[in-house]
């Protein structure tokens, strides 16, 4: 059993590897000719949503499968020795690369709560305030807890019409990021911090056996 499942892996990540190219002629045809009609193109369709179905099989295989995992690092990294020192430099890049992934994330997670607001009149006169800038921040449970929020709520534009004097004054504001990514960026966040502290904790523990 052990064996044909990874004889199925291996064929999986084998498709992985070259059949992208079919995926990226079934988006360019979906642009240039539409949905598809024809059998060759519904064949083509089907074999690109193949390959997105697989696509998970690649990083699990890589987290799994330590061989394949150090292969793809030595690869990555330019590395061919696999002693300590290049064991200490993979290390320090994968700290570094952690850490910057978690500030961008971080800021990320902090844009989906900063909303804009702005009030725009061009025809008021020289010398006046043409509009009003307003930025703060805000969370809101029904949407920054909701990860399949309605992204046409980010941001709202409306002309006001009245009172005629202010016919031309625009209004526009929202979130910088939508709020329906706030949980996914805060279990982005969680699942790196404790994959990371597990793996260290396993590899620690290993070798102090």
């Amino acid at each position: 059993m052990k064996k044909i499942v990874l004889k199925a892996r291996d064929l999986v990540m084998l498709y992985l590897k070259w059949g992208w190219p079919l995926l990226l002629a079934d988006a360019a045809l979906a642009i240039w000719a539409g949905e598809p009609a024809a059998t060759w193109r519904a064949v083509l369709n089907n074999a690109a949503f193949a390959w997105v179905l697989c696509a998970p099989a690649a990083p699990l295989s890589l987290l799994l499968d330590r061989p394949r995992r150090e292969r793809a690092m030595s690869r990555l990294c330019g590395l061919r020795e696999g002693d300590e020192r290049e064991r200490l430099v993979t290390a320090e890049a994968a700290r570094a690369t952690l850490l910057l992934g978690l500030s961008a994330e971080v800021v990320m997670l902090v844009l989906t709560l900063v909303n804009v607001h702005l009030v725009w009149n061009p025809a008021v006169p020289k010398g006046a305030k043409h509009g009003l800038l307003q930025v703060g921040m805000s969370f809101s449970p029904s949407r920054h807890l909701d990860p399949f929020g309605a992204a046409s709520e980010q941001s709202t534009t409306k002309v006001i019409d009245a009172p005629e004097a202010a016919r031309s004054t625009m209004e526009f504001g929202g979130y910088v990021l939508s709020p329906s990514a706030f949980p996914v960026l805060a279990l982005l966040i969680l699942v790196q911090l404790a994959a990371f502290k597990l793996f260290a904790l396993r590899r620690y523990e290993g070798a102090d056996a």
